[in-house]
């Protein structure tokens, strides 16, 4: 998460979406690195669901428990809203070399789709909000084999106020013996509500994603 990869990962999900990413990144005389990334959902029906574009840029820091720092921005639109979020993420290692932490914190802006408007009886799309997220990363295996476990933050306000957490446990394990080639598995469980003043929805949502991801 603070390393810059190329990469390229195709997933699908217990109700049947299909996701595809890709990513370029690019290495400076410096030692910084930079990634954009651009990510596309596709539903069961075929059907557009939501899209992703990322930009990271990576510093190096002369510490030996915050080695690296990166700034990103993130754009995502889905059936609620299109947002634009700006922020930071930083590793965090431990004593524990197979143990390591990550934090994220942004803040976005964005509007409402006009779906979203239309089943909260709202007329003003706008939004603003912030996000945080705490990343363990635990390797397992001598081969690269890890585990991680994040819960990720998301608050939104407007005419609409939205409130997610999300909580994924990740297990990856090297394909190939040059570990350019990955099996993941992800269960993501979503929990939160959205209200405006005519109406509340509460969201618990839990999928299951298996990708396979190449890294070049």
């Amino acid at each position: 998460m603070t390393r810059a990869t190329s990469n390229f990962y195709v997933g699908a999900s217990n109700n049947g979406d299909v996701k595809a990413s890709g990513s370029v990144s690019y290495k400076y005389e410096n030692g910084m690195e930079s990634m954009v990334s651009l990510e596309g959902t596709m539903n069961k029906d075929g059907e557009y669901s939501d899209s992703r574009m990322q930009y990271f840029h990576v510093f190096n820091v002369d510490s030996a428990v915050t080695p690296r720092v990166a700034v990103s921005l993130d754009i995502i639109d889905n059936q609620t809203a299109t947002t634009a979020a700006l922020g930071a993420i930083s590793i965090f290692r431990t004593p524990i070399e197979s143990l390591t932490f990550f934090a994220r914190v942004g803040v976005l802006t964005g509007e409402y789709s006009d779906e979203s408007m239309r089943n909260f009886n709202v007329s003003d799309s706008s939004l603003v909000g912030g996000m945080a997220a705490g990343y363990a990363v635990w390797k397992v295996g001598q081969d690269g084999t890890f585990l991680a476990l994040y819960p990720e933050f998301t608050y939104l306000s407007g005419d609409i106020e939205s409130s997610t957490v999300k909580t994924t446990l990740m297990a990856a394990t090297p394909l190939s013996a040059d570990k350019t080639r990955w099996g993941q598995i992800k269960f993501e469980n979503t929990q939160g509500s959205m209200q405006s003043d005519s109406l509340n929805v509460d969201i618990d949502e839990t999928r299951v994603w298996f990708n396979y991801k190449v890294y070049f």
